[in-house]
């Protein structure tokens, strides 16, 4: 096999990206928004990142703030582009509990866009940091890509430590976000009454 890791873990990092001053002040339409992340977050070979289906299914589910018309603000577009970032690693459960604790908490298009910045800001240092401490793992541990049994362990390297990094975002989502006193207090279902019962 002979597969260079360190271009190849290079070559996997994150370029694409949606900065919160490409997103206009002005309200857009659904269309506009499709257009707008497939432009800054699509790749040629990926699924979109995000169709009218997604965009209907996060409103239904409370996942972005109620619409006024026809038309979505920054903010929505925001906590899109958050539902975007976090569905590959928190439930849809988690996010919802995230972006409504965030709102209630007072974040809302000025404090979600600076947490986006912030982000970004940060992406090319963590991207080679984490890139060294890979190839370092490589190196301590004798793991290569050399052949088709290296390339798996590697995989199963690769997936524990995804594993880690998903727990402890589920741990700060439990932590930061706690779950609404209402959400907690579920009523109990209705059982229909046979004719049996008294």
């Amino acid at each position: 096999m002979g597969i260079d890791a360190h271009e190849l873990l290079k070559n996997s990092e994150k370029t694409r990206a949606l900065h919160p001053d490409d997103i206009p002040a002005l309200d857009l339409y659904m269309d506009q928004i499709i257009a707008l992340m497939r432009t800054h977050l699509g790749g040629e070979d990926e699924r979109e990142p995000l169709t009218r289906t997604m965009i209907h299914n996060y409103s239904k589910a409370g996942l972005i703030a109620p619409v006024k018309g026809k038309k979505y603000s920054k903010e929505h577009i925001l906590q899109m582009l958050a539902i975007y970032s976090l569905k590959n690693t928190l439930s849809i459960a988690q996010i919802k509990r995230v972006l409504n604790g965030a709102a209630d908490c007072g974040l809302h298009e000025e404090e979600l866009a600076r947490c986006f910045v912030r982000q970004l800001e940060r992406r090319d240092a963590i991207g080679r940091e984490s890139r060294d401490y890979i190839l370092r793992i490589m190196r301590e541990t004798g793991m290569s890509l050399d052949s088709p049994e290296d390339a798996l362990s590697f995989l199963l390297t690769l997936t524990d430590l995804a594993d880690m990094l998903s727990s402890v975002a589920s741990a700060i989502t439990e932590q930061c976000f706690p779950e609404p006193e209402d959400a907690k207090k579920k009523p109990p279902k209705k059982t229909k009454k046979t004719a049996a019962d008294p």
